[in-house]
């Protein structure tokens, strides 16, 4: 290799390590921004858990209750077992090949990464079955929330529902037999990604969060355990 193609290669590295330095760095200043600053937890309201598994954030709620029923979009004959369907589920939305293949960091694929960073409007709703879930303090975090402001998180959530011309969700088999991912709507990249989405349908209902969160812990670290 030639010096002047050594000199490129360090160059191009170098900018490179700039760039994911910058992307870090604003991350981590985003996430500890707050959004809706002065937002606190009703007394008597709604329960939610806002959960991860490391990679992916979602948000945890009752199947059906007096403001959303989720029963006409996630069916129990959606899922190979109905037997699985829950009393709650857990919603999170995502890019389409790292949400299928990336369920652990070590499981990222080159192709998944450069389609997620570059943008890419395959995307996908998750939806996890789960029976009367409790909280967990590294991974699953109880939040209350007020009559109104979940109704606009259902909403947030609905919409990014694609439908068929009847009217119908779209599923299609998910990790296991608890779990379906649906067709969505809305477009992924590096400055979007499944935690900043978790983050936004909070923030546009009012709730206390990180006003720019690329990466799980800068959701997780704005969920307070709400006292029971």
């Amino acid at each position: 290799m030639t010096t002047t193609a050594l000199k490129w290669l360090k160059s191009c590295s170098l900018a490179l390590a700039a760039i994911i330095a910058a992307y870090l760095l604003a991350a981590l200043a985003g996430s500890l921004l707050p959004a809706n600053r002065q937002w606190q937890s009703p007394a008597d309201g709604i329960e939610l858990f806002i959960e991860t598994n490391g990679v992916h954030t979602g948000i945890v709620m009752p199947l059906r209750n007096p403001v959303q029923d989720w029963t006409g979009l996630i069916r129990p004959e959606h899922l190979a077992d109905p037997s699985r369907y829950g009393s709650h589920v857990l919603v999170g939305w995502g890019h389409e090949g790292v949400y299928r293949n990336t369920r652990l960091w070590t499981d990222l694929r080159a192709r998944d990464a450069l389609s997620a960073i570059f943008g890419s409007s395959k995307v996908l709703i998750h939806v996890h079955h789960l029976n009367y879930p409790q909280s967990y303090p590294h991974y699953r975090r109880r939040l209350i929330v007020s009559d109104a402001e979940y109704r606009q998180i259902a909403a947030a959530i609905e919409a990014k529902f694609v439908l068929d011309g009847q009217g119908r969700s779209q599923p299609s088999r998910g990790y296991g037999r608890d779990d379906l991912f649906y067709r969505s709507r809305g477009h992924y990249n590096a400055f979007y990604t499944c935690n900043n989405w978790t983050s936004d349908v909070l923030q546009q209902a009012g709730i206390r969060t990180g006003r720019w969160t690329p990466f799980q812990g800068g959701v997780m670290r704005w969920v307070a355990e709400s006292p029971k």
